[in-house]
């Protein structure tokens, strides 16, 4: 089946409060040197690949990684989405709890999104995103005329009725959530060799959407473009899946892991499964 939508999901760049430890949420935090530095390696890789829609979280974190992606895209609109919003975590946000104690609190502090609640408006947003699959499928018999994709310019015509490459910026937790709540939906399925691991800042993970809607998970949270750089492998708002640690295959090839240690041992060690 011919691929429509070729999907780019996208983690954030680094901040500080990634570097230390400290639950953001919904804080709107800004990226750091190392996170900026991120981003444009992650453009440099990308470069090659025409983007036709953008969409990104509204939070400065998100939409800097994005607008910065977006330079070698310079006619794209970045449309902003809340329903791409880290996790709302509540009485947490700006604190630093160990993942022990931070897993009891939000079994019970109800300011806190639940799991369940992130998962609907994560897939509330890819709902509209899959709407354009019929505004593919459409220009595409039209011969091109009538095309409704916001496509950077004339030049980006004939490849968007084709497949359309759409770049999304968002969050950790939102991330992950989304694709478990994908599949467990049967509206994603993984590709051959695609495996869940953690999802590092600047890593893309790519969806394919074919004519009949159907989503395959071709790669996840690849962070190639960081070979022989340091990622960290700490985020705070990612309190879930289960209590294993990152184990040496769940590390990208070519990828240092930096562990920041701490008296009270504060990483999640959580696993996208």
């Amino acid at each position: 089946m011919p691929v429509k939508l070729r999907v780019f999901i996208v983690r954030h760049g680094e901040t500080a409060a990634n570097k230390d430890g400290t639950i953001q949420g919904q804080l709107d935090t800004e990226l750091n040197e190392e996170g900026l530095r991120q981003a444009r390696l992650l453009a440099e890789k990308m470069k090659e690949t025409p983007i036709h829609i953008a969409y990104s979280s509204d939070l400065i974190r998100a939409k800097k990684t994005a607008e910065i992606v977006l330079e070698h895209d310079p006619g794209v609109v970045l449309h902003e989405r809340k329903e791409l919003r880290e996790r709302f975590m509540g009485t947490l946000e700006g604190t630093r709890v160990p993942g022990i104690a931070r897993q009891a609190i939000m079994r019970s502090d109800k300011t806190i999104e639940t799991t369940e609640q992130l998962g609907r408006r994560a897939l509330a947003w890819w709902d509209e995103v899959i709407k354009h699959v019929e505004k593919n499928k459409n220009t595409s018999k039209a011969g091109g005329e009538g095309l409704e994709l916001e496509v950077a310019d004339a030049n980006s015509l004939e490849s968007a009725a084709q497949t359309t490459n759409i770049l999304v910026t968002s969050h950790g937790g939102t991330i992950s959530t989304f694709f478990n709540a994908g599949l467990a939906q049967g509206r994603l399925e993984l590709g051959p060799g695609v495996v869940f691991t953690r999802c590092w800042n600047t890593s893309v993970s790519i969806v394919e959407v074919d004519e009949k809607r159907r989503g395959r998970v071709t790669q996840y949270a690849d962070v190639s473009h960081l070979a022989k750089e340091q990622v960290r492998v700490t985020n705070a708002d990612e309190v879930e899946i289960d209590a294993r640690g990152v184990e040496e295959q769940d590390v990208p090839s070519a990828v240092t892991v930096s562990w920041r240690a701490e008296p009270i041992d504060s990483r999640p060690h959580s696993r996208n499964t």
